[in-house]
């Protein structure tokens, strides 16, 4: 069962049964969230676990890990841990978890939970929850990404994964605004940022940015992503949609100096404010 958000012009819809993802958000009654259809993914990407999971459509929340996770280990507080086998350890372990509703949805704001630890699904050998809450106003929806450990310590990084249209119909293809300074890549097991921002079409990590990435459509609306997070994915690889994602820290980046150490009252917090047709919105910038 879904919930829908309104406020104004703007509608809001979140199915927690797929991961506590936001399915749509509609201004003035047009779609800016996409959907890569089943044909396109088929004919761009390599057949495989990776093409045939539910990551290609509206926005979902990334946790306790974003990203690759290279053979499933890392390391913490001097332990190596290892998730169990299974498919490729991607995109952390919630989105693809039923959320549970926490209290009582407002016409414009809910919050989901979902927990993780050691005997749910992916076996996070920590003791977590993750928190996701949604909240629409005269400008903006706002959402929040929180990761809990319940007990001890536990390293943690989050994210967000949006998918945006790359066009609202003929003629009324998206201008996208994204300047960042510094490319972040990996080179031998470390993180290594660099000023060569890489080739055409991007799938890279990237920070420093000049100003809040924004996206608007000729007599549609403009968007603008505010974000506490240091890093940003750029993806733009298929043709039905692109991505512009607000991370914590980058790809294989648990036991790094990227992760967050997280304990009981001190949680990892990612903030995401989709502001509406606000060029130069209040909001601060990361």
């Amino acid at each position: 069962m879904t919930v829908t958000l309104h406020h104004g012009e703007v509608v809001a819809v979140i199915d927690p049964t797929t991961g506590g993802r936001l399915t749509s958000l509609t201004v003035r009654g047009e779609e800016v969230l996409a959907t890569v259809p089943r044909d396109v993914l088929e004919k761009h990407l390599p057949a495989g676990a990776t093409r045939d999971v539910d990551w290609y459509r509206g926005s979902f929340p990334l946790a306790p890990w974003a990203g690759t996770l290279d053979s499933g280990a890392f390391e913490f507080d001097g332990r190596k841990y290892t998730l169990p086998k299974g498919r490729e350890p991607v995109h952390g372990l919630v989105a693809e978890r039923r959320w549970d509703l926490v209290g009582v949805p407002t016409k414009s704001s809910a919050t989901f939970a979902v927990p993780i630890g050691p005997d749910l699904p992916g076996g996070w050998p920590f003791d977590g929850l993750v928190r996701q809450s949604f909240r629409l106003d005269d400008s903006s929806l706002q959402m929040r990404l929180e990761v809990h450990c319940r007990a001890g310590r536990m390293p943690a990084i989050a994210g967000f994964h949006p998918w945006f249209r790359r066009s609202l119909g003929a003629d009324r293809p998206a201008t996208v605004s994204f300047s960042p300074g510094r490319r972040l890549v990996q080179r031998h097991g470390r993180h290594v940022p660099t000023r060569d921002l890489g080739p055409r079409p991007w799938d890279d990590l990237f920070l420093d940015l000049a100003a809040s990435p924004s996206i608007s459509w000729p007599e549609g609306p403009t968007l603008t992503l505010v974000s506490s997070a240091p890093l940003w994915v750029y993806y733009e690889r298929l043709p039905e949609g692109f991505c512009i994602e607000p991370w914590t820290g980058p790809f294989n980046g648990l036991g790094t100096s990227w992760d967050a150490v997280v304990s009981p009252g001190s949680p990892l917090v990612l903030e995401l404010a989709i502001v509406i047709d606000q060029r130069d919105p209040s909001i601060r910038t990361a």
